[in-house]
C-alpha cells in the first residue's frame, strides 16, 4: 500500500505539544505558494515569514481571516483484531503535513469505488503535537490551507467528489430503500430520512459493513433512547468505511505482471523496479504518455476506495497532477532506542475539510508497531488507612449502594427492568442487576499498611449465584501496560510483574513523574475465567502466605456469554394453521397459481443469562407489506406495528418465547421476504468507552453490547 516520502521539517515544525505557537511558525515554500494563491501576493515575499509578521506587514492587502487557524482534535488508537477494542497510544507525536502528490487514478468500469495509485508526492510539516496519556491531540490548522484545497477541488468537474473516502453512512445509504444517486453538481435538498435499522438484519449490514463495524453500529443504535446523545453514533456514521486500504480490481494483465512480486529481501530491490518499470510503460504507453511522466508509480501502493462520478464519464485510468491535501503522520518511541517511528503515515484525504464543522473526534488508527496503554481510567481516588478496591473502570463499586451492589457484584442502574415488558417504560423503574463483561480494570488502595511491601487481588467463585463459593485464590500471571515521562521528557514503560503466588510490589519504579493508573491493582480479562460470580479481595503482605492485612470483598458477577434465540417460520394458508415449516437452503412458499393470501407464525425462543431484551419483526418486500394479526410472549412497539417486543419485566426474567402471526395478502407482490431478531444480554463494560458515566444520573443507561440478530429470508411465488 501507499508509502510516503519522508517529510520536510521546518524548525517550528519540529516543535512538540504546547510549545508549537501556530502563530510563530515559518512558512515553507509549499504553504507560501499556497497562501499566495488564495491571496494574490508573491510567494517569494511570504515564504520564511511567521503569520504575525505576515498579518503586520501585508496589512490591508490580505484578508485577515486567511491567517487564522482551524482547531482539529482527534485521538490516535490501536485496535486489538481479537476484540476491535481501541487502546490509546500516547506520547506520540503528530504532525500536520502540507502535502502536494500526482496520482494515477483508476476508476473501473462498472464499479461504484475508485482508487489511486500515488506518485511524485512532497510533503512539507506545518503543524507538530503530542498525545497526552489517553492518545487526545489537537493541532491548529492554517485557514488558507484549507481554503486553497476546496478552491483547487471546486474549480475542477467532479473533483469535490472524487476524494472523498466512503462513511459508514455511505454504505448503509445502499442498504435502504429509494436510494438517490448524488447528482453533479450537488443541489440543495431536504434532509434525508432516519435510518430504520429495524429493516436492517444483521446478514446485511456485516456484508455491507462487515463483522465488526456491524456490531459496533448496532451496539451504539441499541443505546439510543429518548433525550440519549446521539453524537458518539454520528461519529460512528461518519467514519471511515474501512479501516485498511482496500486492493483494486485490477486487470488481469496488471495482476499477472505483479504475480511475480518476491518476498525474498535480495530480490525485492530489483523485482520491484522490474514490475514498476513493467507498469508504468503499460499504462503510459495505453495513456499515450511518456513512461517519464509516470516516475514512481507502483501499483502495489495504492488508496482507496473512494467515491467517484456517476454523472460524467471518467476514463479507466487518469493522471491526476499535483493534487493538494492536508495529511498527517504520526510517530513514536516504540522500542526505547530514543528515536521515533513511524506508526501512521499514510493518510492521504483522511479529513474531509468541506465539512461545516471540522472533526473534533479524528480517529487515527496506529500499525501494530505502536504502543498502546490501557483506556483512561478514574481521576486520583481518595484513600483512607486501609485497604480497599473503590472502581471497575469508571464505576465506583464501593460504598455506593444506589449504583453498585457490592454483595451481588450487579449495577443497579444500567439497564433496568421494565414492568410493562416494553423498550419504553415510564419511570421509576426497579433496580436493575446488570453484570459485567470484558476486561475489568480494578481500581483501589494499597499504600495503607506501612509493613507491607506487596500486594496481591484474590478471588473466591461461585457458579451457582452466590450460594457457595470456592476457597479464595490468587488471580495469576497478568500484567498490564504503564508508562510516564522521564526525566527527558521520553515515554518510559513498566510491566507489572507477579511472582509465582501472585504477590506484585506495591512501590512503583521511582522517577520525576507519576505513572498513569497508578492505582490500577489489576487488569482483569474477565472473559478468559467463566462466567459466575467472583468475590474479590486485596490482601497486602511481604509475599508468601502471610497476609497483613486485607480489603473487604467486592463481588463482581461477570457474563460474557451471547444469548441464544432459535428463530422458526411456519406458513399456512389459514391463520389458524395447520402450519408447514419453512427451511432448507432456499426455502419457498408456493401460494398457488392464483396467489392466495397466507400466513406466518414466527417463533423466538430468547434466553440469556442475564436477558435484556428480545424483538422480532417482519422484511416485506419494496411491493408487498406483511400485516400483524395475533401475537404473544411480547407486545407490538408503539413505533412500529410490525415489530413485536419484550424486556426483561424483574432480575429473574431471562428467558421468553415471542410467537408472532403475520399475514402476507394475495396482492402483495412476489419476491423475497423475511423475519429478523435481535436477543440482547444486560452485560456492560464500565471502562466508559461508551459514555455511561455521563448519563444523569450516572450509568443508567441501557447499552446492549452482547446481542445475536438471527434473520431469515424466503421467497413467495404464484405457483401451486
Amino acid at each position: 500500500m501507499a508509502k510516503p516520502p519522508r517529510p520536510t521539517f521546518t524548525a517550528a515544525a519540529a516543535a512538540a505539544g504546547e510549545d508549537f505557537d501556530p502563530s510563530k511558525h515559518k512558512l515553507g515554500k509549499t504553504q507560501a505558494q499556497r497562501l499566495a494563491a488564495v491571496s494574490g501576493l508573491d510567494a517569494a515575499q511570504l515564504a520564511g515569514l511567521t503569520v504575525t509578521e505576515i498579518g503586520e506587514r501585508f496589512r490591508f492587502r490580505i484578508d485577515p481571516l486567511l491567517l487564522l487557524f482551524r482547531k482539529v482534535c482527534g485521538r490516535v488508537v490501536k485496535t486489538d483484531p481479537g476484540t476491535g477494542t481501541q487502546y490509546p497510544v500516547p506520547f506520540a507525536t503528530v504532525q500536520v503535513e502540507d502535502t502536494d502528490a500526482s496520482f494515477l487514478g483508476y476508476f473501473p468500469s462498472g464499479h461504484k469505488w475508485a482508487w489511486y495509485f500515488p506518485f511524485a508526492s512532497r510533503r512539507e510539516v506545518i503543524a507538530s503535537t503530542r498525545t497526552d496519556a489517553c492518545g487526545n491531540f489537537c493541532v491548529w490548522v492554517p485557514r488558507w490551507d484549507i481554503d486553497w484545497i476546496l478552491r483547487w477541488r471546486h474549480e475542477r468537474l467532479c473533483f469535490p467528489i472524487v476524494f472523498e473516502r466512503p462513511s459508514l453512512k455511505d454504505l448503509l445509504d445502499d442498504l435502504l430503500p429509494q436510494r438517490v444517486p448524488v447528482r453533479f453538481p450537488p443541489i440543495p435538498e431536504p434532509d434525508p430520512a432516519p435510518f430504520d435499522f429495524a429493516s436492517l438484519d444483521r446478514n446485511r449490514l456485516v456484508s455491507a459493513l462487515g463483522s465488526r463495524a456491524a456490531q459496533r453500529v448496532q451496539q451504539l443504535q441499541s443505546r439510543l433512547g429518548f433525550g440519549a446523545s446521539t453524537r458518539e453514533f454520528q461519529d460512528a456514521l461518519a467514519a471511515p468505511a474501512h479501516a485498511a486500504e482496500l486492493a483494486p480490481p485490477l486487470p488481469a494483465e496488471l495482476k499477472q505482471a505483479l504475480a511475480g512480486t518476491t518476498a525474498d529481501p535480495q530480490a525485492a530491490k530489483s523485482a520491484k523496479a522490474a514490475i514498476a518499470l513493467q507498469a508504468s510503460a503499460g499504462l503510459a504507453n495505453r495513456l499515450r504518455l511518456d513512461a517519464v511522466e509516470l516516475k514512481g508509480l507502483d501499483l502495489r501502493r495504492y488508496i482507496g476506495p473512494f467515491k467517484r462520478c456517476i454523472d460524467v464519464f471518467v476514463p479507466e485510468w487518469t493522471p491526476i497532477v499535483d493534487v493538494p491535501d492536508i495529511t498527517f503522520r504520526v510517530t513514536q518511541d516504540t522500542n526505547g532506542d530514543g528515536v521515533e517511528e513511524v506508526i501512521y503515515g499514510e493518510s492521504w484525504f483522511q479529513v474531509r475539510w468541506n465539512a461545516t464543522t471540522l472533526p473534533t473526534d479524528l480517529t487515527i488508527e496506529a500499525r501494530p508497531n505502536a504502543r498502546a496503554g490501557l483506556p483512561c481510567g478514574p481521576d486520583a481516588i481518595p484513600c483512607g488507612n486501609v485497604p480497599a478496591i473503590v472502581m471497575a473502570g469508571m464505576l465506583p463499586v464501593a460504598a455506593v449502594p444506589t449504583l453498585y451492589d457490592a454483595t451481588a457484584g450487579y449495577s443497579v442502574r444500567t439497564n433496568r427492568p421494565h414492568p410493562s415488558g416494553l423498550f419504553n417504560d415510564p419511570l421509576p423503574n426497579p433496580d436493575a442487576a446488570a453484570p459485567l463483561y470484558g476486561v475489568l480494570a480494578l481500581y483501589g488502595c494499597r499504600h495503607t499498611d506501612r509493613t507491607a511491601t506487596r500486594y496481591r487481588m484474590v478471588y473466591e467463585y461461585s457458579a451457582d449465584q452466590g450460594a457457595t463459593f470456592t476457597a479464595k485464590t490468587p488471580f495469576l500471571g497478568l500484567t498490564w501496560p504503564m508508562f510516564r515521562l522521564d526525566g527527558g521528557g521520553n515515554p518510559e514503560w513498566h510491566y507489572p510483574t507477579p511472582d509465582a503466588d501472585g504477590w506484585y510490589p506495591i512501590d512503583l519504579p521511582a522517577g520525576p513523574n507519576p505513572f498513569q493508573h497508578e492505582q490500577l491493582l489489576l487488569d482483569w480479562p474477565s472473559g478468559a475465567y467463566p462466567d459466575g460470580r467472583y468475590r474479590v479481595t486485596l490482601q497486602l503482605g511481604t509475599g508468601g502466605t502471610a497476609v497483613s492485612s486485607e480489603s473487604a470483598p467486592v463481588a463482581f458477577t461477570v457474563d460474557n456469554t451471547a444469548p441464544t434465540g432459535p428463530l422458526a417460520a411456519e406458513w399456512s394458508f389459514s391463520a389458524s394453521g395447520p402450519w408447514q415449516p419453512i427451511g432448507g437452503a432456499c426455502p419457498v412458499v408456493r401460494r398457488g397459481s392464483s396467489p392466495a393470501t397466507v400466513y406466518f407464525r414466527v417463533t423466538l425462543a430468547a434466553a440469556s443469562g442475564h436477558l435484556r431484551s428480545a424483538r422480532l419483526w417482519a422484511n416485506s418486500c419494496g411491493a408487498g407489506s406483511f400485516a400483524f394479526i395475533s401475537g404473544s410472549g411480547g407486545a407490538q412497539s408503539p413505533s412500529d406495528p410490525l415489530v413485536y417486543e419484550h424486556w426483561h419485566t424483574s432480575v429473574a426474567d431471562n428467558d421468553q418465547l415471542l410467537q408472532v402471526v403475520y399475514q402476507l395478502p394475495s396482492t402483495a407482490a412476489e419476491g423475497t421476504y423475511g423475519f429478523g431478531a435481535n436477543v440482547s444480554s444486560r452485560a456492560f463494560n464500565p471502562a466508559g468507552g461508551d459514555g455511561g458515566q455521563l448519563a444523569v444520573p450516572t450509568w443508567q443507561y441501557d447499552p446492549a453490547d452482547i446481542h445475536i440478530q438471527p434473520s431469515m429470508a424466503f421467497s413467495v411465488i404464484n405457483a401451486a
